[in-house]
């Protein structure tokens, strides 16, 4: 009887899985936005893709911008990473969505800079924190 019973459960999980599956998946849509603020006016190439999705390649002319949007896992692993090249053959790296470092936010803006990115978030006034969060990182060590 507690065999049956125990196949009758796993029969149902399966059935009932997609629909699980989906009400886990509706995390908040996140929006990133990239913006080309090297010093000198140089052009920026920029190539963004997670594990599962390739951004495709961007070029950026001076304090232009591109923008895209995604759901983050239900795992709490989403992981977007770019790289970034400009005039004389530079080529930088960085972690441009780690979600144990961004999770809190849904609209990312992305200063680039010569010295590294900075994250630039206004603020949307639900919270007691006034004005914007901007800091900067540095590029990351791997290669491009």
């Amino acid at each position: 009887m507690a065999h049956l019973a125990r196949s009758i459960f796993i029969l149902w999980l399966l059935t009932m899985l997609p629909f699980f599956g989906n009400a886990l998946s509706r995390s908040s849509e996140i929006s990133v936005a990239i913006q080309n603020l090297l010093e000198d006016q140089d052009d920026l190439t920029v190539h963004c893709k997670s594990r599962d999705d390739d951004i495709g390649v961007q070029y950026l002319k001076s304090r232009e911008h591109f923008l895209f949007h995604f759901r983050p896992n239900i795992f709490g692993t989403t992981l977007f990473y770019c790289s970034f090249a400009w005039e004389d053959g530079v080529c930088r790296r960085f972690d441009i969505y780690k979600y144990d470092r961004d999770k809190t936010y849904t609209d990312i803006t992305w200063q680039i800079f010569k010295e590294g990115p900075c994250r630039f978030i206004e603020d949307d006034g639900h919270d007691d924190k006034h004005g914007v969060d901007d800091i900067c990182f540095q590029w990351s060590h791997d290669s491009c």
